[in-house]
């Protein structure tokens, strides 16, 4: 066994769990002594073992580089070793939950952390769930949390949802009938369930369809996303321009870039900026890109941190820019 793996075999004895592919323990280890160490090895105060600190290493892999100084807040774990529904970071005052996929993705849905003691995504965790088994349509809808709405259609059949399971709390219904549920309001609902983005995609699906049928191929269109409750989602595309977009739709600020060039573009950044931390009372500071994403690498006069894609700081701070000017994380 090497010293990395045996670091986390102590590790995962001391959290009592079987170590999997959600890298980091449900709870963080941080009163740790060097008698848990393995012999020869000393206690790193800044070793990040599964995201935790501190950590054990030997005295040849801290002096070399081997092992990367990184701490950050824990993942939360489930039992198969999954990632759970809920992750958190950040503290109490600007941090915030978000949902997350079995694989530690960021899926549709937040809160603030001091606010997030019974977020559940469950919603957000099926929608997910529904979208990779391959399904062309799902018409859940989430609330901003994650959680299920009241009134819920899918495949033709709506129902209404108890919102931490989804569970029927009524006999489901025709959708033509939905406006007979209890839960159905007409202020809420409207007089159909399929929300504008939603209408806009279902429309779009049609008539690219249809043109396809006739071979025919009209590049004008615009290319729409909606998120989980409905809303539009965080980018849309125009004439070859990705945009970052509100929940209405309309572009924020002048964060955008060519459709070509937009891989890995999630516009944390630009919606942070312009919809959730003004909703607070908030301001952002750190610095966007063009595309709307954090900026990896930013500062405080002559501090210099990274951050993730999610504008949370990873590592420690230092005095310049680092050597590999912060990789950026894969976004989600």
């Amino acid at each position: 066994m090497d010293t990395r793996s045996w670091s986390v075999f102590i590790f995962c004895l001391l959290v009592g769990r079987v170590c999997s592919q959600c890298d980091v323990a449900q709870v963080c280890i941080t009163d740790v002594t060097a008698a848990i160490c393995a012999p020869g090895q000393i206690l790193a105060p800044r070793l990040s073992v599964f995201g935790c600190c501190p950590g054990c290493v030997f005295p040849q892999e801290q002096e070399g580089g081997i092992i990367t100084d990184e701490c950050k807040p824990p993942s939360n774990c489930l039992p198969d070793g999954k990632y759970g529904p809920v992750q958190c970071k950040g503290d109490m005052f600007t941090g915030r939950c978000f949902c997350s996929d079995e694989n530690g993705r960021r899926i549709f849905g937040q809160m603030w952390r001091n606010d997030a003691s019974e977020m559940t995504c469950a919603c957000s965790r099926k929608r997910a769930e529904l979208e990779k088994s391959g399904r062309m349509t799902v018409s859940l809808h989430c609330t901003a949390n994650g959680d299920y709405e009241r009134l819920q259609c899918d495949d033709g059949i709506c129902w209404c949802a108890d919102p931490k399971t989804g569970q029927p709390t009524v006999t489901p219904v025709m959708e033509e009938d939905m406006k007979h549920l209890p839960c159905y309001s007409p202020l809420v609902t409207g007089e159909q369930y399929l929300r504008r983005c939603e209408s806009l995609v279902h429309s779009l699906a049609l008539i690219h369809k249809e043109q396809s049928e006739h071979g025919t191929n009209f590049l004008g269109h615009p290319t729409a996303f909606c998120d989980y409750d409905g809303s539009y989602g965080p980018y849309q595309i125009q004439n070859g321009i990705a945009y970052c977009t509100g929940r209405d739709g309309k572009i924020l600020g002048s964060w955008q870039v060519m459709a070509s060039e937009m891989s890995g573009m999630n516009c944390n950044c630009a919606r942070d900026t312009a919809i959730h931390f003004p909703e607070r009372g908030m301001m952002v500071t750190e610095i966007c890109l063009a595309n709307g994403n954090y900026r990896p690498n930013q500062n405080v006069g002559d501090v210099f941190y990274c951050v993730d894609s999610d504008g949370y700081p990873v590592g420690e701070m230092m005095d310049a820019w680092p050597s590999d000017n912060c990789v950026a994380p894969v976004p989600t």
